[in-house]
């Protein structure tokens, strides 16, 4: 007792609690503050996750109509239909209004009668989904087509004879001619399929037709041939964006000993997204019972001299 009351008198064993004291209320108040940061930290990644933190269970779609390229002409009140984690393209969408679910996955199309129908894929946000629906603006005379023989000559675009025609070709020669697809500022085609028909008789006289490098397609069942035992055949051109004008030259090589003569149809069709019959996004000129679906089509046709 008389050494306690003698360190108590000292102040040294006083000082050595309270500094211990000290100590032990500064380290509570770091604890109590590393856990407040905690506790903000983990709320900032629920927002950020907002199907599992949102404070809304739906969010509004709004679309934002444009067009892609500068100076073309935006969207006037689109159709938007919508498909819901995976689901079916069913639901009628109204831009501003319709709700879904936080968190869901979304597949839309959005379609426009004088545009490149195209469809989205996102996820429903907290606090709603402002979707950037720019699409190609295209008009129905677009592309141009202006068909040319090799030394540069626009042909006459009339399958019964005009001031141009092509040149005849010999007997297991080469028919040549070069196509040009002009664009227009503003627009784009969308990706499209060109079909080519030669002369009545001509599937028997030519081995096989090239386009400059583009692959070939599967010439769509909306084309309607018009001679009995005719060559056609079909390409893949990539989408004209804008005023420019790319050219292909078609290459139609003819078996040994044959020949070609008369009228050529060639037609372009601009192609673009759509929904299918079994209510789901596809895309090219028709749908998979051939119901047609290109957005435009443009006709150039030309006489082949005998």
């Amino acid at each position: 007792m008389e050494n306690l009351s003698k360190i108590g008198k000292d102040g040294k064993g006083g000082n050595g609690m309270m500094i211990f004291g000290v100590l032990v209320i500064v380290s509570l108040i770091g604890l109590l503050g590393y856990m407040t940061v905690g506790q903000d930290i983990t709320t900032t990644t629920f927002e950020k996750a907002p199907a599992k933190g949102c404070p809304d269970s739906t969010g509004i779609l709004t679309v934002q109509d444009r067009s892609i390229l500068v100076g073309g002409t935006a969207p006037s009140s689109p159709t938007i239909t919508c498909g819901i984690d995976g689901g079916k393209i069913l639901t009628a969408v109204t831009s501003g209004i319709t709700t879904f679910a936080v968190g869901s996955a979304l597949e839309c199309l959005i379609s426009d009668a004088d545009s490149i129908d195209k469809s989205f894929e996102f996820d429903m946000d907290c606090g709603g989904k402002t979707l950037d629906g720019a699409l190609y603006y295209a008009t129905s005379d677009n592309p141009a087509i202006t068909i040319k023989d090799t030394d540069s000559n626009a042909v006459t675009n009339a399958i019964g004879g005009g001031a141009t025609n092509l040149s005849g070709v010999s007997a297991g020669a080469t028919v040549k001619f070069d196509v040009y697809l002009e664009g227009t500022s503003g627009e784009g085609t969308g990706e499209m399929v060109y079909v080519i028909e030669f002369p009545a008789g001509s599937s028997a006289n030519i081995t096989d037709v090239t386009m400059g490098s583009l692959d070939v397609a599967t010439v769509p069942t909306v084309y309607s041939s018009t001679y009995a035992g005719s060559k056609v055949v079909a390409f893949a051109v990539p989408n004209v964006e804008g005023a420019v004008e790319p050219s292909y030259r078609v290459i139609a090589s003819l078996g040994t000993g044959k020949d070609l003569a008369g009228g050529i149809y060639t037609v372009v069709y601009a192609g673009q997204e759509f929904i299918d019959d079994d209510s789901t996004i596809s895309s090219g000129v028709e749908d998979s019972d051939g119901t047609a679906k290109y957005e435009n089509t443009v006709t150039s046709n030309f006489y082949l001299n005998a």
